[in-house]
């Protein structure tokens, strides 16, 4: 694929307090490093909702130059298993003769997060040496006329989604330098079902994420999630108690749940203080069930933590680095 460099990061830097927050911001982060003695990971049990244990890479049906070392994909599975789901996919691949393949990353987007974002996040992971790729959306989450069953399949398909790519990109030649996930919000709770079936994984960042839905679903203070749940009372006449219930009937791929298969040596858990989206207490689950892994907590809310976008991302990038496979020394 021709492939030209951008200018993007070489804009001007701006206003001498734009470049000083992200030094503030970073000096004002908690960090709590993984516990010395990790719990061990659980193996993943298979089923009809996590899908098989391994999955065959899609075929590429096409793909269209970007420009700038990027490129716009269409994959197709054949398998049975993966009910013939058709993928859409960006893969952000920068070749270098001096270094060879380099560290690839995986994005998974936020509830209603658009395509700015996700090029935002990936422009400065390029910059920091990874290469990326993401999936679009399988669907949007809690909307009429969902319920239940209706959102457990959307996230089994999510993450499904995430399987296939990364079982593409494994088949690129040169193949990824180390292959990382990164997701956000709702895509930190996809990550973790990811992790959990994918422990080839070198390593994975959870941000402002959290788990146990059936309890963080009618707490939350995101409009969408506050409209769906207003929906379902109204609509069905539930209150609270049904709904977690129905929630937690429902809902396979919880990340709480999958979080025991996830080797807790290899995640960075984000956390913002002030996340009214994901509370505190959901937060605290996820980062339970993970093995307490490695944490950065952010001075902020949910939406206001884009203030600490560089802090943060440096300190997935770090931990990223410190995960890449070194090569085999000779003759062994």
């Amino acid at each position: 694929m021709p492939c030209t460099r951008s200018n993007e990061r070489h804009r001007p830097a701006g206003p001498l307090q734009t470049r000083l927050l992200p030094l503030l911001l970073a000096g004002a982060c908690a960090y709590a490093p993984a516990p010395q003695y990790p719990r061990r990971a659980l193996p993943p049990t298979f089923s009809a909702a996590t899908g098989p244990r391994t999955l065959p890479a899609p075929e590429l049906l096409s793909t269209e130059d970007l420009g700038f070392c990027r490129q716009r994909g269409t994959l197709q599975s054949r398998d049975e298993a993966s009910g013939g789901e058709t993928v859409e996919f960006e893969l952000w691949r920068t070749p270098d003769e001096r270094t060879g393949p380099r560290p690839l990353v995986l994005l998974v987007p936020i509830l209603a997060g658009g395509a700015d974002l996700m090029q935002n996040v990936a422009l400065r992971l390029q910059a920091r040496g990874f290469d990326v790729a993401f999936c679009e959306r399988a669907g949007s989450a809690l909307k009429p006329p969902q319920r239940g069953p209706e959102l457990e399949e959307l996230f089994r398909r999510t993450v499904l989604h995430q399987r296939l790519l990364l079982a593409w990109l494994r088949t690129l030649d040169p193949a990824p330098h180390g292959t990382f996930v990164l997701g956000m919000s709702l895509g930190g709770m996809v990550a973790t079902a990811v992790a959990a079936l994918e422990p080839d994984l070198e390593g994975i960042a959870i941000c402002l994420s959290g788990g146990d839905l059936p309890t963080l679903v009618p707490d939350s203070q995101e409009a969408r999630v506050q409209a769906w749940v207003r929906w379902r009372r109204e609509t069905d006449g539930i209150g609270t108690d049904h709904l977690q219930w129905e929630l937690r009937r429902e809902l396979d791929l919880e990340p709480v749940r999958m979080a025991a298969s996830v080797d807790t040596k290899k995640v960075l858990f984000v956390s913002a203080f002030y996340d009214a989206v994901i509370p505190r207490r959901n937060q605290d689950l996820l980062w339970e069930a993970l093995g307490r892994p490695a944490r950065l907590t952010v001075p902020l809310g949910h939406y206001t933590a884009a203030l600490a976008i560089d802090p943060i991302l440096s300190a997935a990038a770090d931990h990223f680095t410190s995960r890449i496979p070194h090569p085999a020394s000779p003759g062994r």
